[in-house]
C-alpha cells in the first residue's frame, strides 16, 4: 500500500512540475513575442496572398504604428491605406475608389497584435511547433472573421504569415523580405483622392 501511495505522489509531483514548466515556457515565449512586436514599430515587406477563390496576389506592405499601406501589383494594381477609423481602397486598373471604416476588416485585428503585451491572456493562445510559433486569437470581435492567427519563425523570432477565415473562406498572407529600415513621409499613408492627382 505504501508503494502505491508513493507512486501516486510521485506521479502527481511529475505532473505538477511538467505543468509549471509548460506555463513558464509559454510565458517566456509570450514575453519574447511581445518584445519583438513592441520593437517592430515600423517595417516594410513583400507578400504573397492567397484568397478563397484561388487568386494569388503579390505586392508590398508598409506598417507604422497602427497605420498600414498595401500596394498590390499582381494580378491587379490596387492600393489599400488604413489608419485610425478610416481606410481607402483604390483599384488603379478600374479607376475605382472607395473610402470606408476598417474596424470590420482583418486590419483591425492585425493591428491589435501590436498591443499583445496589453491583451488579456484568455484572448489568445500561443502554440509552438518545432521552429514555428502560432499566435491564435480566441476572442474575435469582427463579425465577418471566424479565425485569425499570426505565425512567427522562432530562433530568431520573425513575422512570417497571417491567416484568417472570412465568410467566403480562408486567406493566407505570407510575408518575406521584412525590413525595419523604412522611411515614412507624409505621402506614405496619404488618402488624398489619387484620381484627382492623376
Amino acid at each position: 500500500m505504501h508503494k502505491i501511495y508513493k507512486f501516486i505522489s510521485y506521479t502527481i509531483l511529475l505532473t505538477l512540475l511538467f505543468s509549471l514548466q509548460s506555463i513558464s515556457a509559454e510565458n517566456s515565449l509570450s514575453k519574447n513575442i511581445s518584445k519583438y512586436i513592441y520593437e517592430l514599430k515600423k517595417f516594410k515587406c513583400n507578400f504573397i496572398q492567397s484568397s478563397p477563390d484561388g487568386t494569388v496576389s503579390e505586392g508590398s506592405m508598409i506598417y507604422s504604428e497602427n497605420k498600414i499601406r498595401v500596394n498590390y501589383i499582381k494580378p491587379y494594381v490596387v492600393t489599400f491605406v488604413a489608419k485610425k477609423n478610416k481606410a481607402m481602397y483604390f483599384n488603379e486598373d478600374l479607376m475605382e475608389l472607395h473610402y470606408f471604416n476598417p474596424d470590420k476588416t482583418a486590419f483591425h485585428i492585425f493591428k491589435s497584435f501590436f498591443e499583445l503585451h496589453n491583451m488579456p491572456k484568455d484572448t489568445y493562445e500561443i502554440i509552438e511547433n518545432n521552429n514555428v510559433i502560432n499566435v491564435e486569437l480566441i476572442k474575435i470581435l469582427v463579425d465577418d472573421i471566424s479565425n485569425f492567427s499570426i505565425i512567427f519563425q522562432n530562433s530568431p523570432i520573425e513575422l512570417k504569415k497571417i491567416k484568417w477565415t472570412g465568410n467566403d473562406g480562408n486567406y493566407t498572407f505570407s510575408i518575406y523580405n521584412l525590413n525595419s529600415e523604412v522611411v515614412i513621409n507624409k505621402e506614405t499613408f496619404s488618402m488624398v483622392n489619387p484620381i484627382l492627382n492623376n
